[in-house]
């Protein structure tokens, strides 16, 4: 893995201080979507490691990660395998109802989200099962506790290459932790834009939503950065907590949404995965991080019966463990830690 770049000032600083100002606007019972405004304005003004709508989508690369690290000695009994040469697998870990999956591709790795507080000893035992030396991309998809919770650990446990996190500047402790683990460990960080994209390995992944002049005022889920990673005729689409909104602006926009495998917008609420927006992606698989204890059911009952109706094959972190999806280009395979309950 390449030596990591040493950064001058920029996104850090400037998101700690729109976080601030937020918090100040909370608390004093400001306007909250003027304080957005303000909030991405100062991010704006952050520089040269931004882009804010200074180019038309689709025309931005982000940095691709480095040329893939030396051979590692074999697992131990005890480790899985790492993936087979020639393909993507993502593994989803069993958090509850929170996200954090891992992405590998031909040697690189990379991390979607990290888990609630406290789940940082079962997240650093797996990455060290999966025999990851560190990440060439990190992505926070919104600065809810339940995907960024674990988040700093994992940066200050191993190496990353390149930081994305999405443009809405919170007020709470953990996401505070997490930009300061960024800057700290100088990992170089940036706000995408849909049209962005960047490689891992021979995936491509490309930024489908926020647009940060987005009108999702404080709808922190809305925010989420959705991703849309494609190896061969194979796609995958991570919808973080994006809720019916954004699948609406999403539709709106004439994107080519078909996805091989979904991973389902907030946890198989009803606020995400309406019936025109499951018809448009048309999955085989369906990825959903729950926890089987919530009151509500997990997923909504509502949800359950749309994927079922469309004929889609689910898979449940609280039922089935930790989920393995892996394509070798043009077919899908799918290994559970546990059977289904």
């Amino acid at each position: 893995m390449a030596a990591r770049r040493k950064r001058r000032g920029g996104l850090i600083p400037a998101l700690l201080a729109a976080a601030v100002l937020l918090v100040f606007l909370y608390l004093g019972g400001g306007d909250l979507e003027t304080g957005l405004n303000e909030a991405l304005d100062a991010l704006e003004d952050a520089g040269a490691e931004i882009s804010l709508g200074t180019e038309a989508p689709g025309e931005t690369e982000l940095p691709a990660g480095p040329e893939p690290p030396a051979e590692t000695e074999p697992p131990t009994e005890d480790e899985p395998a790492a993936p087979p040469e020639g393909t993507l697998t993502m593994t989803v870990l069993e958090v509850g109802k929170a996200d954090c999956l891992v992405l590998q591709c031909e040697g690189e790795s990379m991390i979607v989200d990290g888990g609630n507080e406290g789940d940082e000893d079962y997240i650093l035992e797996h990455l060290e099962k999966m025999g990851l030396s560190g990440f060439e991309v990190l992505v926070n998809t919104h600065p809810h506790e339940d995907h960024l919770g674990s988040l700093d650990a994992v940066i200050r446990a191993y190496p990353v290459e390149q930081a994305y996190i999405s443009p809405y500047a919170h007020t709470t402790k953990s996401y505070e932790n997490l930009l300061t683990a960024l800057e700290e460990e100088d990992v170089p960080t940036a706000v995408p834009e849909p049209g962005d994209s960047f490689a891992l390995g021979g995936a491509t992944f490309t930024v489908l939503s926020p647009d940060p002049d987005a009108d999702y005022d404080d709808e922190i889920n809305n925010w989420s950065i959705v991703l849309l990673a494609e190896y061969g005729d194979v796609r995958f689409l991570l919808m973080g907590d994006a809720e019916t909104p954004v699948e609406t602006d999403l539709l709106d926009a004439g994107l080519d949404l078909r996805a091989d495998v979904l991973k389902v917008g907030h946890h198989g609420s009803s606020t995400s995965s309406k019936r025109a927006f499951l018809e448009a992606v048309d999955p085989d698989y369906a990825c959903i991080t729950c926890d089987y204890t919530e009151k509500a059911g997990a997923p909504h009952e509502e949800v359950a019966e749309r994927l079922d109706d469309l004929d889609v094959t689910v898979l449940r972190t609280d039922l089935q463990g930790v989920l393995t999806v892996s394509t070798d280009g043009s077919t899908v395979t799918v290994t559970t830690e546990r059977e289904a309950a």
